[in-house]
């Protein structure tokens, strides 16, 4: 395995460690695997509440389907296909956010390890690479007998175990980066599962170094999906108790599963309120930071501007401007049909002018304007 810290470059001058010098290296790397088992059961509790996020939707989905039905029964006008738009974004916000969020877990637990070789080979592994003894942390003799029980027969067949069906799946493994391999014998085959886990010998000053490095990606990941998890929870709440009242309207206006002009006007209605709505939601818990480090004294803040902390929000935005621009169309055909009553279409012009008035209220605001323009 030595081979592999002469593939990414070579390695730095080796410094003698006074005693004290090699204890307190020794109690920061140990320090250091606490924080990141922290860190991954802060992952892991994101990845138990995402699952409870995608079950959810499935106690709404009578509510889903009913509004759905409504739109497709009967005769199908003009109105119906841009409210249908409307619903289908309504919908498409938690879908989105859930995706992303899931996304994230993902390159959260793995990313690329590079391989080296002729042809350059990467491999995704796991967050949390495999471990070996620093390699100054022994003396000769002792070095010596280390690496011959890491060659012991009954040793390296934990990892690849001794008969010819598990050294061909592990073979198919590694024949899929050409060099990883140097022997054809299990210690060979051990050596390159060791590589495929990232696990490499480092001196105690190198693993220093790269626990210091992996801290710094798991807390900058980290914090990525702590707000991803928040403002998916706040778009499906959101999008779920405007579901219910949209079933409501449905099953009290409609005509029986033929949705209505009047029916229309309040499913409209719906989706025209719940556009600002769910845009002040999803960009909340960064406006909840900015208040916090303002309260804290800082005069100003850069949160709004970072694109890996208002991802979620720059996505939601463009949807639920395209729902709100199909709701309002089939709010303005709903009042100018015939059969809506009266006071459907004063509630419906009311309902079109505060939603208007909402979203160019957002739309001019600087916070606003830099999630929009954001690359």
């Amino acid at each position: 395995m030595g081979e592999n810290r002469e593939m990414n470059g070579p390695s730095p001058e080796l410094v003698p460690l006074t005693a004290d010098e090699r204890a307190a290296t020794r109690a920061f790397v140990a320090r250091c695997e606490v924080r990141l088992s922290t860190l991954h059961r802060i992952a892991v509790g994101m990845l138990s509440g995402a699952g409870l996020l995608v079950v959810l939707p499935v106690v709404a989905r009578d509510s889903v389907t009913g509004v759905l039905r409504s739109l497709v029964v009967g005769e199908i006008a003009p109105a119906d296909v841009a409210l249908g738009v409307g619903v289908i974004a309504m919908l498409a916000v938690p879908v989105v956010a859930l995706w992303l969020l899931f996304a994230d877990l993902a390159r959260f637990y793995f990313h690329a390890h590079h391989l080296g070789g002729d042809r350059d080979l990467f491999t995704p592994r796991f967050t949390l690479t495999g471990l070996r003894l620093p390699s100054d942390e022994l003396g000769p003799d002792a070095a010596v007998s280390l690496e011959d029980s890491r060659r012991d027969p009954r040793i390296v067949e934990l990892l690849v175990p001794t008969n010819e069906r598990s050294r061909a799946r592990v073979d198919r493994q590694l024949s899929v980066y050409d060099g990883v391999v140097s022997g054809h014998d299990d210690v060979a085959r051990a050596q390159g599962l060791f590589q495929l886990a990232a696990s490499s010998p480092r001196t105690l000053l190198e693993e220093v170094a790269k626990i210091e490095h992996g801290m710094a990606r798991h807390v900058l990941r980290l914090r990525g999906l702590v707000l991803r998890y928040v403002k998916a929870l706040l778009a499906l709440l959101t999008t779920a108790l405007a579901i219910y009242v949209a079933d409501a309207i449905v099953a009290e206006l409609g005509r029986g599963d033929d949705l209505g002009p009047t029916g229309s006007v309040g499913l409209a209605a719906v989706v025209l309120i719940w556009s600002p709505v769910v845009v002040l939601a999803v960009t909340s818990p960064v406006r909840w930071i900015e208040d916090l480090m303002r309260s804290d004294g800082a005069p100003s803040t850069a949160v709004a501007d970072d694109p890996d902390l208002t991802h979620v929000e720059r996505v939601a935005l463009r949807i639920v401007a395209f729902g709100w621009v199909a709701a309002a169309v089939a709010m303005l055909l709903d009042v100018a049909a015939d059969g809506t009553s009266d006071a459907a279409q004063r509630w419906g012009i009311v309902v079109l002018v505060a939603s208007l008035v909402a979203v160019g209220a957002a739309a001019f605001s600087g916070r606003f304007r830099s999630l929009v323009h954001l690359d």
